[in-house]
């Protein structure tokens, strides 16, 4: 019995090691990332008289960080639909990364970020506001997002869910060659 546990005890040791010399914090890496960003949620006033309205949308969000590690800047262009009506919508947006979930040998799993953002409508929406992200392997988004609406005297509370579109750029070693 003791030499199979030798036997499986090398070949651990090893995947363990190698996977350590593969740990690295994986968000808001230096250049930049493309995401499909689905939205759902309700236009309030939050006065008794009227009924919350239902919006959903659906927005292209190109990002690229500026301080790795810590910050991104971008823009949301898409379309959303309430009040019986699609919208075009953009604007900037930006992401503060505040503290990342991981593990000690095997790299970050997840970050949490503060997000602001302000977007404009094609049906007269002005908005200012921001949420709570949450980016889980560097492959998909999650998130909160509350936003002002100035002009039509309102609030659009969403939840969003985010995929990444383009391929993260693998490192690779100059000394490998």
């Amino acid at each position: 019995m003791k030499p199979l546990r030798k036997s499986f005890l090398l070949p651990l040791i090893l995947i363990s090691a190698w996977a350590n010399a593969q740990r690295q914090n994986t968000e808001f890496t230096k250049g930049w990332l493309l995401n499909l960003k689905l939205t759902n949620g309700a236009i309030t006033d939050f006065s008794t008289t009227t009924p919350d309205m239902y919006t959903g949308g659906l927005l292209l969000n190109p990002q690229v960080t500026l301080v790795p590690g810590l910050l991104r800047l971008g823009a949301n262009l898409g379309g959303a639909y309430t009040n019986k009506k699609f919208s075009g919508l953009f604007g900037p947006m930006a992401a503060f990364k505040i503290v990342s979930f991981g593990t000690k040998n095997f790299g970050t799993l997840a970050n949490m970020h503060l997000i602001a953002e302000a977007n404009w409508g094609t049906h007269q929406q002005q908005m200012a506001g921001g949420g709570l992200g949450f980016e889980l392997l560097s492959l998909a988004h999650i998130g909160i997002t509350a936003q002002r609406d100035y002009k039509l005297n309102n609030w659009w509370l969403q939840s969003f869910i985010a995929i990444r579109l383009n391929k993260q750029k693998q490192d690779t070693d100059k000394y490998a060659q």
